[in-house]
């Protein structure tokens, strides 16, 4: 289809160019005969002027010879009187002509009348005395030179479409050659088999070009297929633990008649279990909707130091229990967004900062506006903790989905689920802000959040 195409585009432009030449051509050569025989008509109507017999009247040579020689060339002209009485003629005049009705005119930019018979063309003008002289020739020299003329534009259109077909073709084939290969590996491509990638190397560039964007939409379809496998694998660990811890507390409890102490034991452990459970469900279910784009459903007015005052206040008995002192720097700081999900922000951070820290260590907690490098300016809430800090090796990955830090790191040894920080990720840039994190092995964390203020959203 595209090289019929192409050949049909070509033949067409051929056809069009060529008749175009063709008709320029005719014309001009019709317009030159018209001007020779014009030419001719003025030397004889000058002769009448300057005294001459009209019996001694005759084509001049010039115009003889360059009408041409040969008798289907050579023209002819008849003259009449103010009467219409035909007064002279020579040549091989055609039999049934005569005077036109309506007299030439003598001035102007038209001074006479043009007459196409078949491959005969006359012109008849005014003479002097009132009468009409015609003088005409048959255009035989000038038809064969069309027909040459027609014959080589049919060559040469001829020549030109074949070669232009046989490029089409060539064309067509080096386009579409590495474009069914890429179709070859394109079928190969499934749920199962992402690892298939296609040919990028093409002497034609945006074919290339092709390959390429496609092969990087199928390294980012590898990866998320990736993340989801792993987020799945780690979803479906996570709870198999507290699934697990719930059925053996309950198979022991039932498994004989047990005093109403250990009941309540076993119960009690099966609720811790049950609240880590629906811990990690309530982060998959967020995390799930962040991967949606449906996090972040309102945008209300809202003070994110009065937040982070609250929070503190319901985060101190975990401090006083693992002896951690927690100061705050807190300036007004108003912006948009949902007050839930930024106190969860705010949770998330102060809860790593109390369980990853020293004893008896001491974590900084800060809001206020602040002036950034391109003059905007954001709220910036503040975590800074006083910890061993996290390993260089570790700093890369501390915002991925499952991402624990060194159980050794905290005071009772204990890990979270390691999602708390994706959380913190997906929720802040879903208030159009920025979270990063600087930490020095033995000295401690800082995570610093920046979000629009409500002026500027």
């Amino acid at each position: 289809m595209l090289t019929a195409s192409h050949v049909g585009l070509l033949a067409a432009v051929v056809a069009t160019f060529a008749g175009a030449i063709y008709w320029m051509m005719s014309r001009a050569v019709h317009h030159q005969a018209e001007a020779d025989l014009l030419a001719a008509a003025e030397i004889l109507v000058r002769e009448l002027n300057e005294g001459t017999a009209p019996t001694s009247l005759r084509i001049p040579e010039t115009y003889f010879h360059r009408f041409g020689p040969a008798p289907r060339d050579q023209a002819f002209f008849a003259l009449w009187n103010s009467a219409g009485v035909k007064v002279v003629e020579k040549g091989n005049v055609p039999a049934g002509i005569g005077p036109l009705d309506r007299r030439p005119k003598r001035e102007g930019p038209h001074p006479f009348e043009t007459q196409v018979s078949g491959p005969r063309l006359d012109i008849v003008v005014a003479t002097p005395d009132g009468g009409q002289l015609r003088i005409g020739r048959p255009l035989a020299k000038e038809s064969d030179d069309l027909g040459r003329l027609a014959v080589r534009l049919a060559t040469g259109a001829m020549v030109a479409l074949v070669i232009g077909a046989i490029a089409a073709v060539w064309l067509a084939d080096r386009i579409s050659t590495p474009l069914r290969r890429m179709a070859v590996s394109a079928k190969r491509v499934s749920d199962r088999n992402l690892k298939e990638r296609l040919p990028a190397e093409s002497t034609i560039i945006e074919v290339g070009q092709l390959a390429t964007v496609f092969n990087a939409m199928l390294l980012r379809l590898e990866q998320a297929f990736d993340r989801q496998s792993r987020f799945t694998a780690d979803a479906s660990h996570e709870l198999r633990t507290p699934v697990a811890v719930i059925l053996a507390q309950a198979e022991h409890a039932l498994s004989r008649e047990r005093a109403s102490e250990d009941y309540q034991g076993a119960l009690g452990t099966c609720r811790d279990a049950a609240r880590r459970m629906k811990r990690l469900v309530d982060d998959l279910l967020l995390l799930s909707r962040a991967d949606g784009g449906q996090l972040l459903a309102r945008r209300d007015p809202l003070d994110l130091a009065q937040i982070t005052r609250d929070v503190v206040d319901l985060l101190r008995p975990l401090a006083q229990e693992r002896k951690v002192r927690v100061s705050t720097k807190l300036a007004p700081s108003r912006s948009l967004g949902d007050a839930g999900q930024l106190g969860q922000v705010v949770t998330n951070l102060l809860t790593n900062a109390i369980r990853y820290n020293h004893l008896g260590g001491e974590v900084l907690v800060s809001v206020e506006p602040r002036p950034c490098e391109d003059s905007s300016v954001k709220v910036t809430l503040t975590v800074e903790d006083r910890g061993p800090g996290i390993p260089l090796a570790s700093q890369a990955t501390v915002f991925d989905r499952f991402t624990r830090g060194d159980s050794a790191r905290t005071q009772h040894g204990e890990t979270g689920t390691g999602l708390g920080l994706s959380i913190v990720r997906e929720i802040v840039e879903a208030h159009g802000g920025t979270v990063a994190l600087q930490s020095t092995p033995g000295n401690g964390t800082t995570v610093t959040v920046l979000l629009p203020t409500s002026a500027m959203t």
